[in-house]
C-alpha cells in the first residue's frame, strides 16, 4: 500500500501558530519535503523546515528541494518534477510523506504544484495553516474586513495597470511578492489616495517581525513581507 503525503500548512512564522493537526503529523511523520531558495548553486536556509524542526519527535528523512526563484517558471518546474519523483519514490515504499509550507499551502503555496501533479495517483490529504495575511493582520492589530466588506488579494509582480484597477474596486487589499516592486505599490497607492490607509508587515509572527506605516517602509522589501490596505486611516 502506497503511503499519504500530506500538505502541511506551517502558519506565517512562529512555531506555536502551527495546528495542532499539523504538529500530530509531523510527529510521526518519517520523511519532510522542504523548498530552499538556491543561490549561487548553493540551497540556502528553509524558513518552513525552520517553523516545523521544533515539532520533530526523532530523526526524519529529508528530501530538500533546492529551487532558483526566477520570472522563467521552467526552472521551478523541473525543480518540482523532481521532487515529485522523490517523493514518489518514498509513497511507493509505503512510506508517509509531509510536504512542508509556510502559511496555508494552497494560498500561493509551493504545494500547490505538487499536489496538482501527484493527487491522482497518491492519497493527499492538505492540512490548512494559518495564511500570511491572518499573521500580518494580527501582528498589526488590524482589522481587514466587517459586514458586507470585499478583500482582495494582489501579486505586486502584476502590471499597473491592473493593480490601479483592482485596487478600485476593493474595500480592503493586501499586496504580496513585493520586493522591488514596493516602489511602484508606494506611488499607486499615493495616486488613488489609499497611501495613509496602508501598513507594510514583514517577518510577520517572528522575532524579527516589523510593522511600519507604508511611508516608513523599505524600497527593496524582503520576500516574508506584504501590504496590507483598508477603508480607514491607519494609526499604529
Amino acid at each position: 500500500m502506497s503511503g499519504i503525503l500530506y500538505g502541511l500548512g506551517l502558519g506565517p512564522g512562529d512555531p506555536n501558530l502551527v495546528t495542532i493537526k499539523a504538529a500530530s503529523i509531523l510527529r510521526d511523520v518519517p520523511v519532510i519535503v522542504y523548498l530552499s531558495p538556491l543561490t549561487e548553486n548553493k540551497a540556502d536556509f528553509s524558513f518552513a523546515r525552520s517553523i516545523a524542526a521544533p515539532h520533530f519527535s526523532d530523526e526524519k528523512t529529508e528530501i530538500n528541494v533546492p529551487i532558483q526563484m526566477l520570472k522563467d517558471p521552467e526552472s521551478g518546474k523541473r525543480a518540482y518534477r523532481e521532487a515529485c519523483d522523490k517523493i514518489s519514490a518514498q509513497l511507493n515504499d509505503g512510506r508517509n510523506v509531509a510536504y512542508l509550507c509556510e502559511g496555508d499551502p494552497l494560498l500561493y503555496g509551493s504545494f500547490v504544484y505538487i499536489l496538482t501533479l501527484l493527487r491522482n495517483t497518491y492519497r493527499v490529504i492538505t492540512v490548512p495553516g494559518v495564511s500570511s495575511l491572518s499573521g500580518a493582520a494580527a501582528t498589526a492589530n488590524l482589522p481587514l474586513v466587517t459586514r458586507n466588506q470585499g478583500f482582495s488579494i494582489i501579486p505586486a509582480t502584476l502590471s499597473e495597470s491592473v493593480i490601479k484597477e483592482t485596487i478600485k474596486k476593493a474595500d480592503a487589499i493586501a499586496i504580496l511578492k513585493l520586493g522591488k516592486n514596493i516602489i511602484k505599490i508606494k506611488r499607486i497607492l499615493s495616486e488613488l489616495g489609499r497611501f495613509e490607509q496602508a501598513v507594510y508587515v514583514e517577518y510577520a509572527s517572528t522575532p524579527d517581525e516589523r510593522v511600519h506605516l507604508l511611508q516608513q517602509a523599505p524600497d527593496d522589501a524582503p520576500y516574508f513581507s506584504l501590504i496590507l490596505v483598508t477603508k480607514e486611516k491607519t494609526v499604529l
